[in-house]
């Protein structure tokens, strides 16, 4: 794993792409410097043709979020503001590797408990 990170300027949506089998895991969202006073930010993510909102930010209220998101392939990150850059921030690593978090769901078969229900004993 490596970090990573990105800088979102104002009215320029930022597309990540791939060049090799990677993922990039974002983890944080936060507000740089404005130029003028409190605005909510709300933050995009554009992945396989679907614009979705990850958060919203306030200089005031919330001036960074934490996130989990991994992507594998391209996807486009943008905000709405009008005064200030948005940093995302996270790691990228290769997919399948046993230094990357998994989703839980490595277990063999074989070696695993039976799924049944365990009588409860009264006292």
């Amino acid at each position: 794993m490596e970090f990573w990170g990105v800088e979102v300027k104002p009215g320029v949506p930022h597309k990540v792409t791939f060049t090799e089998d990677r993922l990039i895991h974002i983890s944080q969202a936060a507000l740089g410097e404005t130029k003028k006073g409190n605005e909510n930010v709300v933050l995009f993510v554009n992945f396989n043709g679907k614009k979705l909102v990850v958060g919203t930010l306030s200089m005031d209220k919330c001036p960074q979020i934490n996130c989990d998101l991994v992507f594998e392939k391209e996807f486009e990150l943008s905000h709405n503001s009008k005064n200030g850059s948005v940093y995302f921030s996270g790691y990228k690593g290769f997919p399948g590797r046993p230094d990357l978090p998994s989703d839980g769901d490595d277990s063999d078969d074989s070696d695993s408990e039976s799924d049944d229900e365990i009588p409860l004993v009264a006292n």
